[in-house]
């Protein structure tokens, strides 16, 4: 009877430990767009139409009784798509609108032991389009009922529950991050509390290292990521991927120029493919509240044919701040949408706030 009492004293304590020295701050965003659409090659696909985002993110930070520094918290993203609580396991967008930044960093000086999801800086992040209405891809996402070729995303694993550690350097942060296999199995990154359901054959963990910073030098913005994932069957070599991404952007007076090149190396049991994109942008900051830039990127199809197509997409954007609200229009260009004989044009306006 002593040792359950002293135990569930222990839990008592645990649940309300630290309160008193605990900071809770709760912020969100609120994105409206309106998009519309051409396919040259097919005529009669054409679209337009009112899109959303939405974000809340609450945050609780201070500090442990060994001394050290934590911060812990959770976002909810819904976009328009998503389901609610209805969405199943095999709902992938119901489910990541739950998954959205979910942590707890333990913090020593400048390391930080991340536990969690969506959180440690990761390379999914285009940094060309310099306006910032989109990336190249999502401006032309929906000229063809299939995704563009354009690598974003290089198949980082930040967004699938795992272990991270990040150091800061002072010239940048250097990131480690493991996300073992359960991970990126029907868009459901995590088990419940106290269960854990057994995958047979899905992902196989995926390792990725990263850096990003200054360098040191005022204005710059360098970053390189590489992730791993081995083969979940050693005779073929099936579903192994190596991919990396390097990006560069410096900013001088009212200029800014920016470069990046990403490639993406999968296999599977009968095709080995290396896809890689480029992407060159230039902004001008007219004002304090009034910007503009272009934007060019091409991606080829990593299949050796004589019919490859490289996909071309270029943007020309304008952004405008109103002080608590920003406003941006974009207009795009795409040639031979995803490696296909498919070319559009694309229009789309984002009323942009965050409270």
């Amino acid at each position: 009877m002593k040792n359950k009492l002293l135990t569930t004293t222990a839990i008592a304590g645990l649940l309300v430990s630290g309160a008193a020295f605990a900071q809770t701050t709760v912020t969100g965003n609120l994105e409206m767009t309106y998009k519309g659409l051409s396919n040259k090659t097919t005529k009669a696909q054409s679209a337009r139409g009112f899109g959303k985002e939405t974000q809340i993110n609450l945050t609780n930070k201070g500090k442990l009784n060994n001394g050290m520094d934590y911060v812990a918290g959770f976002s909810i993203e819904h976009d328009g798509q998503e389901l609610g609580s209805g969405a199943t396991a095999s709902t992938t967008s119901g489910t990541n609108m739950f998954n959205e930044n979910v942590y707890i960093d333990f913090i020593s000086g400048k390391t930080t032991l991340t536990i969690g999801a969506d959180h440690i800086q990761n390379p999914d992040y285009e940094i060309t389009n310099l306006v910032g209405i989109g990336d190249l891809d999502e401006i032309i996402s929906g000229v063809n009922n299939a995704n563009p070729a354009f690598i974003t995303n290089i198949g980082s694993p930040y967004s699938s529950f795992g272990l991270g550690l990040t150091q800061d350097l002072g010239v940048g942060k250097f990131s480690v991050y493991y996300a073992p296999s359960q991970a990126a199995v029907a868009g459901d990154s995590a088990g419940g509390f106290s269960t854990f359901a057994t995958y047979v054959d899905g992902s196989n963990s995926t390792y990725e290292v990263g850096f990003r910073g200054d360098l040191g030098v005022k204005g710059l913005d360098a970053g390189i990521y590489y992730n791993s994932t081995d083969s979940n069957d050693k005779a073929t070599n099936s579903n192994a991927a190596d991919n990396w991404k390097a990006s560069l952007r410096y900013t001088v007076g009212a200029i800014t120029l920016a470069g990046a090149m990403a490639e993406q190396d999968t296999n599977t049991t009968t095709l080995s493919t290396t896809k890689k994109s480029k992407s060159v942008g230039v902004a001008f900051a007219a004002n304090k509240d009034l910007s503009l830039g272009i934007a060019h990127g091409r991606t080829d199809s990593g299949v050796a044919a004589t019919s490859q197509l490289d996909e071309k997409i270029t943007t020309i954007s304008v952004g405008y701040s109103l002080g608590p609200v920003g406003l941006g229009v974009s207009v795009g260009k795409v040639d031979n949408y995803g490696n296909a004989a498919i070319d559009g044009k694309t229009a789309m306006f984002l009323a942009r706030t965050n409270f």
